[in-house]
Order: C-alpha cells, then structure tokens, then sequence
C-alpha cells in the first residue's frame, strides 16, 4: 500500500511541475518580443521543470548534410550538442528522433537510449551526460504563399529515466509545440507584416483556447490521480463497508444451516435466512460498484442526479475514516430535491474531497465535539445547495479568499490543488463554489447545482 501510495504521489507531483510549465510557457507565448526569447524561454522553462536533463530547439538547414541546426538550449550537458551532428535527411545522422519526426510529421521518442540501435551514432555521448530517454516533436508551418515552408524543425527533450515517454506526456509535449509553431508564426506575421492586432487575435482566438483546452485536460487528469490516492486514504473504511455485508451473509448462512438441521426443519426461518444473504450480498455489490464508479476514468456524461444520494454513498464511502476520527456526522437532507444534472463521477469527488478536508481539520480538535453536518436544500436560485460544515480550527481571515488557488495549501502535506479541482468542476457544472466562517467554530463550504430541469432550458 505504501508503494502504491508513493506511485501516487509522484504521479500528482509530475503533473503538477506540468500545470505550473504549462503556465509558465503560455505567459512566454504573450510576452516574447522575438522569436529568439521565445524559443530560449521555452527551453529554460522545461529544463527547469526538474522533468528533464536536456531541452533543445533545432531548426532544418538546407545544407548538403541537413543539418538541424540548435537555435535555443537549456538544462545539462549543453556540450553535447557541440559534439554531434544531427540530421534531417536519409543518412545514419538523420535516422534519430529528431530526423524522423521531421520528414514524418509526428512525434518519435526513444524509450532507452542504451539498447535503441537508431540512437547509436550518439549513445556513448549521451550516456556519458545522464540521458536515458528521449523524444522529438516536430515544429512545422507552411505559409500560405506558394506552400513556401516558414518553420521546419523539431523541440527536443531528453531524460535521465528510462520509458519516460508514455501516451498523456507524448500527448502534452506535442500539444506545447503545436502551440510553440503558432507563436513563432505569429511573432515572423508581426514582423513581416507589422500586423500587430493580426498576432493579438492569434493569440486571443487559436492559442488561448489552445491553452485553455490542455490546461483542463491536465486537471482532469490530476483530478483522476488525486481519486487514487484518495483511494489509500480510504482502504480502512472500504474494508469496514464490505466486511459487514459479509459478516451479515456468514451470520445468516449459519442460521440458515442450524434452521434446516433441527429433527423437522423450520423452512420459513430457513427461508428467511436466505433472503437477508440475498439482501446483504445486493449491499455488498453497491458498495463495491461505488467504489468502481470513483476511480473510473473517461465517463464525463451528465445525468439528472440525487443530490442526496450522492452525499450518502460518499458517507458511506468514508465511514470508516470518519469512525477512526471520532467524528459526529448530522446530516440534513431535504427530501423530494429536485434532480441536479452533473456529471456522478465528478460530483462525488467533489463532494468527497470537501468531507475529506472537514475530516482532516476535525482531526486536531481536542477541547470540544468534533462535529460533521452536512445539509441539502433548495437554494434560492432554484438550483441545490449542498453545504458541509465542521466545528473544527476554522480557515486563517487571511486565506479565506485564496484556498480556491491553484498550489496554494496550508497543509504541510498539501499539493494545493484538491479546492481548486473543486472550483473547477462545479463551474463546469455551471454552479458556484465557495466558503464562509462557521457559525461558531469552524468553516462552511457552499455548494450550489442547477437543477436538471434548469440545465434543459
């Protein structure tokens, strides 16, 4: 479990050197006054990241040897790219990464660098400054006048781990460069053309939804790995759910057994028995098809949802921990709630994760009851207000208004993103997130949904 955890943990922390490059470099692609700063920047950036030894960008000369040529470098053993020769055309010294992705078009990574025979001509200087692994992304845009090539080369990055390349980095990495292309096109538009509010609505339109689109996708990719760890956490309280069923079923099979083992069997206690294993073996399949549901990867169809009904299967989900914690859970849940339209998947993480936190503050309370409410109602929008309130430590006036921030926590164990996910997720949903003082202790957090009823008009 501790391995798995750790797994976790490094998966949460890759990603989140990923949101923070991906900012970085969107900020460079808005600023950069030449296509030099660009380029240098980028390659400082994701040097930086502490993700990678090496970056480099080349760009095709149409030499005899086409040559590619580096342009902009960052990171260590910047002497290497003195001592080798790389190629785009059909010679050995074209047959790497950097070579085929551009006559191809696409991306080509080297997984180990040791035994790949198309990385030979440059493994013994590679080995030689840490490089275990590495992969080319093309950098390619044609000019509308007569197909006349603008840019033709390749952004090159190289590892100190082996297999560092899987499909969601190759996937990100060739998203920056495409975005890296529309930049330098941009910034030859501006200088060629002078067009200065032409390159301000490139960057406005094409790279900023561009932008916008990889950075939800990363966060919900960190979302899913923030679930799995999660669900470590939890392993504790998921044992607690499906041993009572089964201790039920154990229970009531031996009664059964004794029912049909007297001298004249008593058939309709026998028959009973056998109704409550049917019963409790139906709990112990919804209990483990809840926990399936949560750390299930893809499903992002919204459905009309009980809001109840999610806050109990989460309740139920962390009973155990809550149990562990000694903390008093009230719920008041209004019934006949209209139906919210969400996503199940990605409210029961919001929801989760902001019990979870309550939990977690309640845990350092010593002079008083550690009280959980959680409460459902209409809100006066129309939509559901969901609400969990503790009685714990309360939030710093100070920090009232940055918890919803990307990296920001006060947990010295904190990654800083779990509220911001939140936030996130709710306005998708196109609902509101957001936290005040508790009445007396402690701190509330407001959850509105529209109903599905609002949702259709």
């Amino acid at each position: 479990m501790q391995e798995q955890r750790e797994a976790h943990e490094e998966i949460l922390n890759r990603l989140n050197r990923r949101l923070r490059t991906l900012s970085q470099c969107n900020s460079t692609f808005f600023q950069a006054e030449s296509e030099q700063e660009l380029l240098q920047s980028i390659c400082d950036i994701l040097a930086a990241g502490g993700e990678f030894r090496l970056a480099w960008i080349g760009y095709c000369e149409n030499d005899v040897e086409k040559t590619v040529r580096p342009v902009a470098r960052a990171g260590d053993g910047l002497d290497y790219l003195e001592r080798v020769k790389i190629s785009w055309g059909e010679a050995e010294t074209g047959q790497g990464p950097a070579g085929i992705a551009v006559r191809t078009g696409k991306a080509c990574w080297v997984d180990d660098i040791r035994t790949d025979p198309r990385f030979s001509p440059w493994r013994v200087a590679a080995l030689a400054r840490g490089y275990a692994s590495c992969i080319a992304v093309p950098l390619i845009a044609y000019g509308k006048p007569r197909g006349a090539v603008d840019l033709h080369g390749t952004l090159n990055l190289y590892s100190a781990q082996c297999n560092a390349f899987d499909e969601n980095t190759i996937e990100y990495y060739t998203g920056l460069a495409t975005s890296v292309t529309y930049a330098v096109t941009a910034l030859r538009g501006h200088l060629a053309e002078d067009l200065t509010y032409g390159v301000m609505a490139l960057r406005a339109s094409a790279e900023r939804q561009r932008a916008q689109d990889a950075l939800l996708a990363a966060q919900a990719e960190l979302a899913r790995a923030t679930r799995f760890t999660a669900m470590g956490q939890m392993a504790a309280s998921i044992a607690h759910d499906i041993n009572q069923p089964l201790a039920a079923i154990v229970a009531n099979g031996n009664a059964g057994l004794r029912w049909l083992a007297n001298t004249t069997p008593d058939l309709d206690e026998a028959r009973a028995a056998l109704q409550r294993i049917v019963n409790e073996g139906h709990r112990a399949s919804q209990v483990i098809g809840s926990i399936r549901a949560m750390f299930k990867k893809g499903d992002q169809e919204k459905a009309a949802l009980d809001a109840n009904e999610l806050i109990r299967e989460v309740l139920a989900l962390l009973d155990g921990e809550i149990h562990t914690q000694r903390v008093s859970v009230h719920t008041e849940l209004i019934e006949q709630l209209p139906r919210v339209l969400g996503n199940r998947v990605q409210l029961q993480q919001v929801i989760l994760n902001l019990i979870t936190n309550a939990v977690e503050a309640l845990g350092s309370v010593t002079n008083r009851a550690r009280v959980l409410r959680v409460k459902s109602k209409l809100h006066e929008s129309g939509g559901v207000l969901i609400t969990v309130e503790d009685s714990g430590p309360g939030i710093d006036p100070k920090d009232i208004d940055r918890i919803f921030e990307a990296f920001f926590t006060t947990k010295s164990h904190g990654m800083g993103m779990g509220l911001s996910i939140c936030r996130s997720i709710i306005e998708a949903h196109t609902g509101r997130l957001w936290v005040s003082p508790g009445i007396h202790h402690g701190s509330i957090l407001h959850v509105v949904l529209p109903t599905s009823e609002l949702g259709a008009e």
